[in-house]
């Protein structure tokens, strides 16, 4: 079967909906899977099912929730999140990378947050946290997945498993997770100031919470507003990360001003 085949067959399967247990294709049957209700060979690759994936949970994001199977494919989901956030990523390592080698010496710039940390530290733990990110997109996903199935258990009881909670916060996390992708690289480059950055992260904070409220209703076969008022406590949690991570590089912040008496303050 050639590409364009696959591809079309997937395209199929995704408008019909219930011919594979789940609407998104990044969780449909892979080469190692053997009895499933599709050959493998004959389906799309990676590529393809990520990009179709992101449009499904976009275009409709209730309806990529409506089943879930259990047990819940961890694995799935975490490629799902993986292939969204590091290409971006190594893009801008490189980036990074060679805006160092090509720079010349000088002095530092300050920033908001050198009133409280040293600037070479502030370089370092940027630097750093910037590296783990291949380690932190499980560790946000299962940190996530835990919150809301807590919150969920407060507000009336959880219908489903804590696998289905953590399915639902990981995955309605794919579209925002590559808006925070595109701006770490604008971020870290500097090609954004720090008020349309703040401003960016509230729009990406927004799609999260819409997904997020979505997902756990069609998920947990609960009523729209209990799904937003539980989504508040990831949506938090998500906000609250990236704002640690951006702080450490933001350029300016709306009202702030260096400081003369700063003994990193060049006039």
């Amino acid at each position: 079967m050639s590409r364009a085949e696959r591809h079309a067959l997937g395209r199929r399967l995704v408008a019909e909906g219930s011919v594979l247990w789940s609407a998104l294709p990044v969780e449909w049957p892979t080469e190692g899977a053997r009895g499933s209700v599709a050959d493998p060979p004959e389906l799309p690759g990676l590529a393809w099912r990520v990009w179709a994936s992101l449009s499904s949970l976009i275009r409709r994001p209730q309806r990529s929730f409506a089943y879930v199977h259990e047990p819940v494919a961890h694995g799935a989901v975490l490629r799902l999140l993986h292939a969204v956030r590091l290409p971006l990523w190594l893009g801008l390592l490189v980036a990074l990378g060679v805006q160092g080698w090509l720079r010349p010496e000088g002095a530092t710039a300050l920033r908001p947050i050198n009133e409280v940390l040293d600037p070479r530290l502030c370089e370092v733990l940027s630097l750093w946290l910037l590296l783990m990110v291949p380690i932190g997109v499980p560790l946000l996903y299962f940190a996530l997945g835990m919150a809301t199935h807590v919150a969920l258990t407060l507000t009336g009881g959880a219908p489903r498993s804590i696998a289905a909670s953590m399915r639902a916060a990981g995955t309605a996390l794919a579209p925002g997770l590559l808006g925070i992708s595109i701006l770490d690289l604008f971020l870290h480059l500097g090609w954004i100031s720090g008020l349309g950055y703040l401003i960016a992260l509230g729009l990406v904070g927004l799609s999260y919470f819409h997904q997020l409220g979505q997902a756990l209703t069609g998920t947990h076969g609960i009523s729209a507003v209990r799904g937003y008022v539980v989504a508040v406590v990831p949506l938090v949690m998500v906000l609250a990360v990236q704002l640690g991570r951006a702080i450490l590089v933001l350029p300016d912040f709306p009202g702030w001003e260096p400081s003369v008496t700063h003994p990193y303050f060049i006039p």
